[in-house]
């Protein structure tokens, strides 16, 4: 583990190194994309946080956690548990960005992933002239706000799962988004959109040295943001199809590696292709790390970040640094809670289960072997591992069994 805690510190040593160099030679090593901007609804290319961002969006071939409804809708039968996650962006100067997701597994179809995520992006704005004041727009002074949500809901099914396969999953994602935009800065601007993803995941052991149920190699592949936006002269939405895979050498540790294509539905000029690269380790029980690379013509993009488990709830923090951050204020990072609600649940049942068998307990003391049997039942339905339960059980019905012999006995 130390070796994982040198390499990522390296990173974030570098990452130090490469902010307080001059944005502009960074910037001439990377180039400047043609056809960056010409895009609507860029809030969908904004990581919501968690482990997403922080390994760099190099998630189409990993299921960590709701992150995957950003990546590739097929990872959502392939989370284990139901959780729930808020998160907090800093993004640009004073913008900032939400994001809710629900993700869970139905327990009548284990094989069945859904998910659903909310991301509202802020952004308050003021125009300036040549000379750095604001001046007046449409009788008033040109200052307001600009606005995206995007609503996503998400299912996926896993065929063919077995002991020795992870079978292989297919997903699809359906959004709706709302752009608002302040009528001092620019009227007319508000629009919707509708668009969907597709995806594909599977998941097998491939050179695995070591011994675990959990496959070590996954492949995903996803085609994001296919729709338009309805407003007179629509710009196109930024969609684009990704491949991924993901290993795992050891136990603790995953590697991801992401290829994106952009491509326009209008047939006009997409940006460049870009390469996102991540890393996961699992450094105790309770502490996980990441961190990721984001090759992208003119907007490379580095991220770190980690994970402290704290029973029924996980927070997370990522710092991101590209051309765009101002190291000396932090102004990128990221603050998610997710909350294991397979965990409260079992919390809960916990003490359903105390209070049944305590139910069952007076029951069986005043005589009623009956209700005492049914409770001690219901108790186990609920948590059959609950051994006291179970030995109440049969010694209830053992005194029932017991008392029918006698009373037959006695009317013979």
């Amino acid at each position: 583990m130390k070796r994982y805690v040198f390499v990522l510190g390296s990173l974030f040593f570098a990452a130090i190194l490469w902010g307080n160099d001059s944005y502009s030679k960074t910037s001439a090593l990377f180039g400047l994309d043609p056809n960056a901007g010409t895009n609507s609804f860029l809030t969908l290319l904004i990581p919501g946080g968690g482990k997403y961002e922080g390994m760099a969006t190099a998630h189409t071939a990993v299921a960590l956690d709701g992150g995957y409804m950003e990546a590739n809708p097929a990872a959502g039968s392939y989370i284990p548990r139901t959780m729930i996650s808020l998160a907090h962006v800093d993004w640009i100067s004073n913008s900032a960005l939400e994001n809710l997701t629900f993700t869970f597994r139905p327990e009548s179809l284990e094989d069945m992933g859904i998910g659903f995520n909310l991301k509202y992006l802020h952004v308050p704005f003021a125009a300036y002239n040549e000379w750095g004041s604001q001046y007046e727009r449409y009788g008033g002074t040109a200052s307001g706000w600009y606005s995206e949500l995007i609503a996503t809901s998400s299912i996926s099914y896993n065929f063919l799962r077995s002991f020795y396969f992870g079978g292989l999953s297919i997903g699809a994602s359906l959004k709706a988004g709302y752009r608002g935009v302040s009528a001092a800065l620019e009227p007319g601007q508000n629009a919707i959109s509708l668009m969907g993803d597709v995806g594909l995941m599977t998941q097998f052991n491939f050179l695995k040295p070591y011994a675990a149920r959990d496959m070590n190699f996954s492949i995903g592949a996803s085609i994001k943001n296919l729709g338009a936006e309805f407003i007179k002269n629509p710009d196109p939405l930024p969609t684009h199809a990704s491949f991924g895979l993901a290993y795992k050498p050891l136990r603790p540790l995953t590697i991801a590696v992401d290829f994106n294509v952009p491509f326009n539905l209008d047939g006009s000029p997409a940006q460049g292709v870009s390469v996102a690269t991540g890393l996961n380790a699992d450094i105790t029980s309770f502490l996980s790390a990441h961190t990721g690379v984001l090759i992208k013509t003119g907007k490379p993009r580095f991220t770190i970040g980690t994970d402290v488990v704290l029973k029924k709830m996980t927070i997370s923090a990522n710092y991101t640094l590209d051309l765009a951050s101002q190291l000396e204020l932090f102004d990128r990072m990221s603050v998610s809670i997710k909350i294991d609600l397979d965990t409260v649940r079992q919390l809960l049942i916990k003490d359903d289960v105390q209070a049944l068998y305590l139910e069952g307990l007076e029951f069986y003391a005043s005589g009623k072997v009956v209700e005492a049997i049914t409770t001690f039942e219901n108790c186990l339905a609920l948590d059959p591992s609950y051994k006291p339960a179970r030995e109440m059980l049969q010694t209830a019905q053992e005194t029932l069994l017991h008392g029918e012999t006698l009373r037959d006995a006695l009317i013979e």
